[in-house]
């Protein structure tokens, strides 16, 4: 009877140290207990501040019960850093600010433990301007004073007459009096009948030799009459930046254009790789001003880190805005740019209803160029 219990004791605990010995660690004798990655979190003491107003960060990160958060390390998004559990940080006035808009930054909070795992979290944070207007100032301009060809240390001339990819029916001319001139205070671009270079019409298309990131842009007026004309205030790219295509990978900003066939409607357009007249997705608008062609207007655009806004003489009809998930191929328009200024004959939209060879020679008379920038 003895003998039968000891068996059977002996059976009942071979497998419980089979067991006990898988799951010890080490030979420690003890059961181990994995690392738990810590939780990071934190709060913001002004939900949107101010330029220059001090904003506190309190960590509220968490460990597993074994262990404690080693490091607390952050980042503003203005290339700023620091370390601590509450820390405090200020945001100077950026770029958006200068242009009474807010900027936003991306803060991460990244916290190691002491076994070495780490975790992040990140909040964005609005931080707006002090004022809500902005003071401009005139930072380049042409009032077309004098005689002659237009002032070559401000314009140059683009030439050619291949279409210019819409089928278009002129040659662009270089310094030719008849085409692009100074008349009486004003800049004189003239489209004529008349055969060159295989074109049977001359125009001018002239581009500033400055360029811009930014800022507000104002011509004052009066554009030609008739059917088969195609005028532009607009502006390009400086360089090719984006894609794999100049345009419209690096963009398009229509100030102004209009097309003879249907008188006295204003457009304003952007184009972009996302957003163009090829994929007929182009961002446009347009406003009614009847006497355009027999009276001098205001043609004016803000371009802003967040925003394109065209006017005419002062109202606003056309925005298109920056959006946090856009990248240049919606919004390019994170470089240089510069002025272009021409009349187009024909085209496959200055041309859908033809050419009235009547209105030629006909010309798009500007009184002014001003280009300002916040003061």
């Amino acid at each position: 009877m003895s003998l039968l219990v000891s068996l059977r004791s002996l059976l009942v605990a071979l497998p419980l140290i089979v067991v006990t010995a898988g799951c010890d660690s080490g030979g420690s004798g003890g059961e181990s207990t994995a690392n738990t990655a810590p939780a990071a979190a934190f709060e913001v003491s002004t939900a949107t501040p101010t330029v220059g107003a001090e904003v506190q960060f309190d960590a509220s990160a968490s460990s597993d019960a074994e262990g404690e958060i080693a490091s607390y390390e952050w980042t503003f998004g203005d290339e700023a850093s620091t370390t601590g559990a509450v820390v405090t940080h200020v945001y100077d006035e950026s770029v958006a600010n200068r242009y009474a808009e807010s900027s936003r930054y991306e803060v991460t909070l990244t916290v190691t433990d002491e076994d070495g795992a780490t975790d992040t979290a990140t909040k964005s944070v609005r931080v707006d301007p002090t004022s809500d207007t902005v003071t401009w100032t005139q930072v380049w301009g042409d009032e077309f004073d004098g005689q002659g060809l237009p002032d070559s240390d401000k314009w140059s001339y683009e030439t050619g007459g291949d279409g210019w990819g819409n089928q278009e029916q002129q040659y662009y001319t270089e310094n030719d009096l008849d085409n692009a001139r100074l008349e009486n205070g004003h800049l004189i671009i003239e489209a004529r009948k008349e055969s060159y270079e295989g074109r049977p019409y001359t125009s001018a298309r002239l581009n500033s030799e400055a360029s811009w990131k930014y800022g507000r842009f104002v011509i004052r007026a009066k554009l030609p009459a008739g059917t088969g004309t195609w005028p532009a205030l607009w502006m390009l790219a400086e360089e090719d930046t984006y894609g794999d295509q100049y345009w419209p990978d690096n963009g398009e900003i229509d100030i102004m254009e209009h097309v003879g066939y249907d008188a006295g409607v204003i457009h304003g357009t952007i184009h972009t790789e996302a957003f163009n007249h090829i994929d007929d997705t182009e961002r446009t608008a347009s406003t009614t001003v009847p006497d355009a062609t027999s009276a001098f207007h205001t043609y004016a655009m803000e371009w802003t880190p967040n925003e394109i806004r065209v006017f005419v003489d002062g109202t606003r009809y056309f925005t298109f805005q920056n959006r946090p998930q856009y990248d240049w191929r919606e919004w390019p328009f994170d470089q240089k740019f510069h002025l272009l200024m021409n009349i187009a004959v024909g085209g496959t939209w200055g041309g859908a209803e033809g050419i009235d060879d009547s209105v030629f020679p006909t010309r798009m008379v500007l009184d002014h160029v001003r280009v300002y920038k916040p003061e």
